[in-house]
């Protein structure tokens, strides 16, 4: 569905004495569909995986991630930048606990930080992978898909119409979408949702 007909659809099954204007529905549409793809979304989206790479200065410990930091997905470093062989070294994300001499990520200030600061120069010595972020959607994208799972939009209308309704109507609502949730869990859950795969 375009995000037109999403809107239309909840417009048309509002009740006549809850009033919501389209910008409000278009801002409560991307509020579902990140909570959705963000708990429930598919194994199917790790495939979807990008891969940037950046360069590692001595004593450095901050870099532009350039990629939206909520979307990566695992960090990995040149071993070369602590003095190492040449090997590329997956690291953990934590926040900040200096007792540990081992390297590992963190975020600040929409920056990507190492811990320690690399002791060499490394060309392209950070791997970083993230999935791609949805950007919010607005009125202007009216004529676009709105970057759910198509067979399941529905689910948006009922997230949303559960959210601005109360009552007996809301209730409707909840249940409708609680059983298309169920669906659409089961359709996108699958083994390898659990499995990690190596991916250089």
């Amino acid at each position: 569905m375009l995000l037109r007909e999403v809107v239309e659809e909840i417009t048309e099954k509002l009740p006549p004495e809850v009033s919501v204007s389209p910008e409000s529905i278009v801002r409560k549409v991307t509020q579902i569909r990140d909570q959705l793809l963000r708990n429930y979304g598919p194994a199917q989206r790790q495939s979807g995986t990008l891969c940037v790479y950046i360069d590692l200065h001595e004593g450095q410990s901050l870099y532009y991630p350039l990629c939206p930091p909520d979307g990566v997905v695992e960090v990995a470093i040149l071993n070369t930048a602590y003095g190492g062989n040449g090997e590329w070294v997956r690291i953990p994300h934590r926040q900040f606990d200096e007792r540990t001499q081992k390297p590992y990520y963190y975020f600040v200030a929409g920056k990507i930080g190492l811990y320690p600061p690399p002791t060499h120069f490394a060309a392209g010595g950070m791997k970083i992978f993230y999935v791609p972020v949805l950007k919010p959607l607005t009125t202007e994208d009216m004529d676009k898909p709105t970057g759910f799972d198509p067979d399941f939009d529905m689910l948006l209308v009922y997230g949303v119409l559960n959210d601005v309704t109360i009552g007996p109507m809301s209730n409707q609502w909840y249940e409708k979408y609680q059983t298309l949730l169920s669906e659409y869990i089961s359709a996108t859950n699958g083994y390898e949702r659990y499995v990690v795969k190596e991916r250089w």
